[in-house]
């Protein structure tokens, strides 16, 4: 971590630190996220039929919020990403459908579980 201290305007290293948190951030959702596609997954078997059929066709809802209206976020995705949102992006997005059908995955988007 930088040792500098920000008072008024904010600095590059303040802006540097600030997109290497939302990156860790990022990291952590997704590998969140990827852990409650599972479990919903694994646990709709457990359900009465119907109500476990309602779960697997929506276990990638609500996962989490959209970030693409705070400008921090935007300028992250410009800088890093090319401008796309890594909680969008098609590979994440296909480990997701993956997971949701019950299949392994075995990319960067490992799992927290056994």
């Amino acid at each position: 971590m930088n040792d500098f201290r920000c008072h008024d305007a904010c600095c590059d290293n303040c802006v540097e630190d600030s997109y290497e948190l939302i990156d860790r951030l990022i990291n952590d959702i997704q590998l969140l996220a990827s852990e409650v596609v599972r479990l919903r997954y694994s646990l709709s078997w457990f359900l009465p039929e119907h109500t476990g059929e309602i779960v697997r066709s929506e276990s990638r809802s609500d996962l989490h919020d959209t970030y693409l209206h705070f400008p921090i976020y935007q300028n992250f995705m410009s800088k890093y990403y090319d401008g796309n949102d890594p909680l969008q992006c098609e590979k994440f997005c296909n480990h997701l459908a993956r997971l949701a059908k019950g299949e392994k995955s075995t990319d960067e988007f490992r799992s927290l579980t056994f």
